[in-house]
């Protein structure tokens, strides 16, 4: 909120803050939203929402009781991903998909390299016994029993 006793050159400087620096609401890790409350939420149209289950951008639950669409705190993170997709790629929903799809698996790899990292940085350090931090600032914790 702006507050009007502010100059103008203060209003002016926050006009400047791209709209992605500003803090969105974090919905809980165990929440679960109706297709409207996603709608009100993230800012779209509940249509769009509806075309975006269809291209397979999102990935809705489905409720039992009534067989609507329902979203955890992972598509309402999708929905605003895609929305900033959107923004720059226009409404070419395939090549939007494409670069959702490459993403996750850059991530997956991302995640494969992480592992695999921390792998031979332990095979490493039970070979030479020492005890130094590892990758990622945890403290090794390798015990080789009696001497």
């Amino acid at each position: 909120m702006i507050d009007p006793m502010r100059t103008s050159a203060s209003t002016e400087a926050i006009a400047e803050i791209p709209s992605q620096a500003i803090q969105l609401f974090e919905p809980p890790e165990d929440a679960i939203y109706t297709i409207d409350a996603t709608a009100h939420l993230v800012g779209v149209p509940r249509r769009t929402i509806l075309v975006y289950c269809k291209h397979q951008l999102l990935s809705p639950l489905t409720n039992g009781r009534d067989g609507g669409y329902c979203f955890d705190r992972d598509c309402v993170h999708a929905l605003r991903r895609i929305e900033a997709l959107r923004a720059v790629c226009g409404d070419d929903l395939s090549g939007i998909k494409i670069i959702l799809d490459l993403t996750k698996e850059l991530e997956r790899l991302h995640s494969v390299v992480r592992f695999l990292s921390q792998s031979k940085w332990q095979r490493q350090t039970m070979r030479s016994g020492k005890h130094e931090t590892a990758p990622g600032g945890r403290k090794s914790r390798l015990h080789r029993g009696r001497k």
